[in-house]
């Protein structure tokens, strides 16, 4: 195990949720293989209790295990050690932070989509409510405009049948007067 000292590593991956890499943008940008208590041999903190194994994702330390206090934050003790020694190629260095940014840009744009799908489908439950509201008052229209046909329907075949009995009753007439011209003569 390398030297013990404080850095700004701890603020990188320790706030991740444990390591899940699930709770932000910025958490660790791949998912632990080991869970940070699950390694050999134990490491304990100056508070007697076994210390995470974190994954550093500073600009400083990039890809870097080391060991912390697991209730650092909460009042638990300041022990805080590498795991890992210095990485010496800068190269690596340089590659593992780019990757590491191109991981919290493509977070940061998958979370930009993930908001615009929910604006999206937002408005689109709108967009469908307001559309059922007007099928609906389309529906009653027409079920008005419905009866109103029937109605004129109805209408229709009375007036057809009392032109039918008007009929009759002209052609009675004139058959009567037709009758009494030819009587009289």
């Amino acid at each position: 195990m390398a030297s013990s000292s404080t850095g700004s590593s701890f603020r990188s991956s320790a706030s991740a949720a444990h390591g899940t890499g699930e709770e932000g943008v910025h958490s660790s940008p791949v998912a632990y293989r080991v869970r940070p208590l699950e390694y050999e041999p134990l490491v304990y903190c100056h508070c007697k209790r076994k210390a995470p194994r974190w994954i550093s994702w500073s600009s400083d330390n990039p890809g870097r295990r080391y060991y912390t206090c697991m209730r650092r934050r909460d009042g638990g003790c300041t022990f805080w050690e590498w795991h890992d020694g210095v990485t010496r190629c800068e190269w690596l260095k340089e590659l593992l932070i780019d990757m590491r940014d191109k991981i919290w840009a493509l977070r940061r744009e998958n979370l930009h989509l993930t908001d615009s799908i929910a604006d999206t489908r937002a408005e689109l439950d709108q967009m469908l409510f307001q559309g059922r509201q007007v099928e609906q008052a389309l529906r009653l229209k027409l079920a008005e405009k419905d009866a109103e046909l029937a109605a004129l329907g109805e209408r229709l075949r009375r007036f057809d049948k009392e032109r039918v009995v008007l009929r009759i009753t002209i052609l009675t007439c004139i058959c009567v007067c037709v009758g009494m011209l030819i009587r009289t003569l």
